[in-house]
């Protein structure tokens, strides 16, 4: 059994329990959630997300250099995680953002400068009107003055 199947099995295990919680928390509708809405669909994608990762075929062998190690992204993902939380309040959420996200893809996923620029500030961009604007979150200013009223 390879490790996509036991970790489709534990998420699928993992999340039954939470099913039965948030359904007794009642789980309301898309207009009026109960305390369970959000538990309960999460676990509800576990579960299918689970139930794919147990199905599906198993992954030819790695494409990848043979001997070619994953610790290096993944010191840079922990370490990009770091400095997001350490540089939010000072730098503001739409730079730190910005920064974790171009560092994310260009050296974790190894994407274009272009495309690992455009995806960042789109995205930032976007999740700070959705964050402020749509759904009234308070996130910090930082470096970049905004309009008021954002």
């Amino acid at each position: 059994m390879n490790v996509d199947r036991v970790l489709g099995l534990g998420a699928a295990l993992l999340a039954v329990p939470v099913l039965l919680a948030s359904w007794r928390y009642e789980v309301g509708t898309y207009r009026v959630p109960g305390a369970g809405f959000w538990p309960f669909y999460v676990a509800l994608a576990m579960v299918g997300l689970g139930a794919i990762l147990m199905a599906r075929p198993a992954p030819a062998a790695s494409s990848g250099e043979p001997g070619a190690s994953r610790w290096r992204p993944f010191a840079i993902a922990v370490g990009t995680l770091v400095f997001y939380v350490v540089g939010l309040e000072s730098l503001g959420y739409l730079v730190a953002t910005a920064i974790l996200l171009f560092v994310q893809l260009r050296w974790v996923e190894d994407r274009s400068w272009r495309g690992s620029l455009t995806i960042a500030a789109v995205s930032s961009a976007v999740s700070l009107v959705v964050f402020r604007t749509l759904l009234k979150v308070p996130l910090p200013v930082g470096l970049l003055p905004l309009p008021k009223g954002w």
